[in-house]
C-alpha cells in the first residue's frame, strides 16, 4: 500500500467514526462500578519498587548522607538547608521502603527520617509509603519506629486524603501507631471482640495482601499469645482459644509458619505450672490445633524443633486420647466381660507415666466409626483383613506391646524386634509373630515361661494375667505396677 492509499484509508476511517451515533455507542459506566473502582484505588496498598531500584536508591542516599561533613552536622542538629538540593524529592518519596530493610537499613543514615517526615507532610504519596513501610517492617524496639509512629499520627491529623481514612480510624480505635500500645490493643480486640476476628482485622487495615503478613501483625501475634496463655486456665478459655486460632490461621495455614515453636510454647505454657491437668475440652482444642497445624509430634518431630518439651506434652495427650478412644470403640464393637480389667491395667500404666507412645490399628467397621470421631483425627492405622477387631500398640520403656480387642492375646517384644509404630496399615501376621515369654504368676497358678505365642487374658477377676504382665514390665522395662494401681 502506497503512502497516498494509507492517507485515504485513514481519512475514510475518521469520517466513519465521526458519523457513528454517539448515544449508546459505549455503555455508560454504572455508578456502582465507579464506586468499586474508587474504593479499590483508595484501599490499594502502595507497592515498593523492584529490589535493584531500591538498592540503587540506598547507594545514592548513602553517598550524600554518609559524607563526613554532613554526618557531623546532622549528629548535632538536623538542618534541611545543609542537604537542600542534594537529594532528589523522588528519592525521598521512595526512601521509606528502605528505612528498616536492607544492609545497612537507611534509618541509620543521619537525618533521613526527618527529611522523609518533612516531605510526607507535603506529599501524600510519601506519607502512604511511610505508613506501609512502617507496618511492613514494624518492630517494637526498632530504630526510630516509635518516632516514626508519632510522626504518622500527627500527619494523619493534618491531611484530608480519603485513602488514609482506614489508618485514621484504626489509630482512633487501637492507637495503631503507638509502638507500645497499638499491637497490644489490637491483640486484646482480637481475643475479646465484640466483632468477629475478620471484621476486626479489616477495620485495622489487615484484611489481605502484604499487610496481612506484615511485621506489625507478628508483633500483634506475640501480644495475643501472651494474653491467651494467661487466659487458658480461666473461664471462657475455649472461646478465647478459638478466636485466637482464627487470627493465627490464614487460608487454613499458619499465618507465620516460622513462628510455630513460639506458638507451641505459648499454647502449652500454662500446663507446666505444676497445677491441675487441663479440662478435657481446652486440652483437646489445643492438642488438635497444634497437631493439625504443626504436625503429629510422634511422626513430624522435625516440625517441633525449638519446642521439644511442648512436643512431649502433646505426645502424652495423644497417648491418652489413643487409649481412651480405643477402650470406647472396643466397648461398642466387642462383647467382652473382662474388658474393664484391661482398661484398668493400661490406664494405671498411663497414669504412672510409663507409656511413652500409643498407636491404634482399627478393624474395618471400627475404622469407619472412628472417622466420625474428633478425638483421633487421622492419628490411627487400619488393621488389614479384620472387620471388628482392633489393636492397641504401646511403647513402654524399651518394649513394644500389642493389646488386642475381643479375645486376642497380649504380646510384647523388644523395640528392635516388634512392629513399628505409626504405620498407616498393619497386617495380622506382623502382629502375631513370636514374642517375649511372659513370666510365671508370682502368686502361683501356672504359666509357661517358654511360650512365645503371647499371654491369654485368663482369670482377670483373680488378677492372674495382670500379675504376669506386670512381672514382664518389671523384668524387661524396670517398671513396677502394683496390684493396688491396676485393680478396677
Amino acid at each position: 500500500m502506497t503512502k497516498g492509499h494509507s492517507i485515504d484509508a485513514l481519512t475514510r476511517l475518521e469520517a466513519a467514526i465521526t458519523s457513528w451515533p454517539r448515544r449508546g455507542w459505549l455503555p455508560k459506566e454504572q455508578a456502582s462500578g465507579k464506586m468499586v473502582l474508587e474504593i479499590g484505588a483508595r484501599d490499594a496498598e502502595p507497592k515498593p519498587p523492584e529490589a535493584d531500584i531500591l538498592e540503587a536508591l540506598r547507594e545514592r542516599l548513602r553517598q550524600v548522607l554518609a559524607r563526613p561533613q554532613f554526618m557531623q552536622r546532622l549528629r548535632n542538629v538536623f538542618r534541611p538547608e545543609d542537604i537542600e538540593g542534594k537529594i532528589d524529592p523522588r528519592d525521598l518519596r521512595l526512601a521509606p521502603w528502605i528505612l528498616w530493610q536492607g544492609k545497612p537499613p537507611a534509618i541509620e543514615f543521619p537525618g533521613l527520617l526527618d527529611m522523609v517526615i518533612k516531605q510526607a507532610g507535603q506529599s501524600r504519596r510519601t506519607l502512604r509509603n511511610l505508613i506501609e513501610a512502617w507496618v511492613r517492617d514494624f518492630s517494637p524496639n526498632g530504630i526510630d519506629i516509635a518516632k516514626a509512629g508519632r510522626a504518622i499520627e500527627r500527619l494523619l491529623e493534618t491531611t484530608s486524603d480519603a485513602r488514609l481514612n482506614i489508618w485514621r480510624e484504626a489509630h482512633a480505635r487501637f492507637k495503631m501507631f503507638s509502638a507500645d500500645d497499638g499491637p497490644n490493643n489490637l491483640a486484646q480486640a482480637l481475643l475479646q471482640g465484640p466483632e468477629d476476628v475478620p471484621a476486626i482485622l479489616a477495620a485495622a487495615g489487615f484484611a489481605e495482601g502484604v499487610r496481612s503478613v506484615s511485621s506489625y501483625l507478628r508483633a500483634v501475634q506475640a501480644k495475643l499469645l501472651e494474653r491467651l496463655a494467661a487466659m487458658l486456665r480461666g473461664p471462657g478459655a475455649t472461646e478465647r482459644a478459638q478466636r485466637a486460632f482464627r487470627f493465627l490461621l490464614q487460608d487454613d495455614k499458619l499465618r507465620f509458619d516460622d513462628q510455630r515453636s513460639f506458638l507451641a510454647c505459648m499454647l502449652c505454657q500454662p500446663w507446666f505450672d505444676n497445677g491441675p491437668e487441663p479440662a478435657p475440652e481446652i486440652r483437646n482444642v489445643i492438642r488438635d490445633f497444634l497437631v493439625d497445624q504443626i504436625g503429629d509430634p510422634r511422626i513430624r518431630r522435625d516440625r517441633w524443633t525449638g519446642a521439644e518439651k511442648e512436643a512431649d506434652l502433646i505426645r502424652r495427650w495423644l497417648t491418652r486420647a489413643s487409649l481412651e478412644v480405643f477402650f470406647e470403640l472396643i466397648a461398642e464393637h466387642a462383647v467382652d466381660r473382662q474388658w474393664r480389667y484391661r482398661d484398668a491395667f493400661w490406664s494405671a500404666c498411663l497414669k504412672k507415666g510409663v507409656i511413652s507412645d500409643a498407636w491404634l490399628a482399627l478393624g474395618k467397621h471400627v475404622h469407619a466409626a472412628a472417622r466420625a470421631r474428633q478425638e483421633l483425627g487421622t492419628a490411627y492405622a487400619k488393621l488389614d483383613g479384620s472387620a471388628d477387631q482392633s489393636v492397641l500398640l504401646l511403647r513402654i520403656g524399651k518394649l513394644v506391646i500389642v493389646e488386642r480387642s475381643h479375645n486376642g492375646k497380649l504380646r510384647a517384644w523388644f523395640e528392635r524386634d516388634g512392629p513399628e509404630l505409626y504405620q498407616p496399615v498393619y497386617t495380622n501376621s506382623e502382629l502375631v509373630k513370636p514374642c517375649l515369654p511372659f513370666p510365671r504368676d508370682p502368686l502361683g497358678g501356672g504359666g509357661n515361661e517358654r511360650n512365645t505365642s503371647g499371654l491369654t487374658h485368663s482369670n482377670p477377676e483373680g488378677g492372674h494375667w495382670q500379675r504376669r504382665a506386670a512381672a514382664l514390665l518389671a523384668r524387661y522395662a524396670d517398671i513396677v505396677i502394683e496390684p493396688s494401681e491396676w485393680e478396677p
